[in-house]
């Protein structure tokens, strides 16, 4: 075997199935380059239509071979920085349609932090949540199909509620939570 074959039982990568975050990824790529002028909109379409179906990695790959952004990084989204959501007496919210970084770390002393996931992006198989509570609430909205996973949880007179009822998808983020409660809440629910 040379060092260029598949060694015996090894799944190429460009056979395995696009997920809905690599479709996504591809999309925001090509808009980059769009928006570069690296690609004209003529190609911008052809190229997102073409990703909007793609059923394998490998029908992805050349869409955007040709594209420096999609070089950056092992195939997976360029790192971003985490995001950090403190709120003293009042609130903070990151509702929407947003950009989800592989690391979120949220305080609350006496006020309230929402993180709803239902509209966000997340090119990322797997998110770390930071959630440290005082008196407040860290109220975390996460789409059926995700899965939730406590790594760590410490309270004193407060409370962590899960309430994530439907089953976990293939390929869909993972949420690995690091809750600490003081005397307030930390609850995790599904989209209404």
């Amino acid at each position: 075997m040379t060092q260029y074959e598949t060694p015996p039982g090894a799944v190429r990568t460009e056979a395995l199935r696009a997920s809905d975050s690599d479709r996504q990824r591809a999309a925001r790529l090509l808009q980059d380059a769009l928006g570069q002028g690296m690609i004209d909109l003529d190609e911008f379409t052809e190229r997102s239509a073409a990703a909007a179906n793609a059923r394998t990695r490998g029908d992805l790959a050349p869409l955007l071979d040709d594209l420096p952004a999609a070089h950056e990084g092992p195939g997976a989204a360029v790192e971003t920085p985490a995001l950090v959501l403190k709120a003293g007496m009042g609130d903070v919210a990151r509702t929407g349609v947003w950009d989800v970084p592989s690391r979120i770390d949220a305080q609350c002393s006496s006020g309230d932090v929402k993180i709803d996931f239902t509209e966000a992006v997340c090119p990322h198989r797997e998110v770390t949540l930071n959630l440290e509570c005082g008196w407040g609430t860290i109220l975390v909205i996460v789409p059926r199909g995700w899965t939730l996973v406590f790594e760590a949880m410490a309270t004193g007179a407060g409370d962590i509620t899960d309430k994530i009822t439907a089953p976990p998808e293939p390929g869909r983020p993972v949420l690995r939570a690091h809750c600490k409660v003081s005397a307030g809440n930390i609850r995790f629910r599904h989209p209404r």
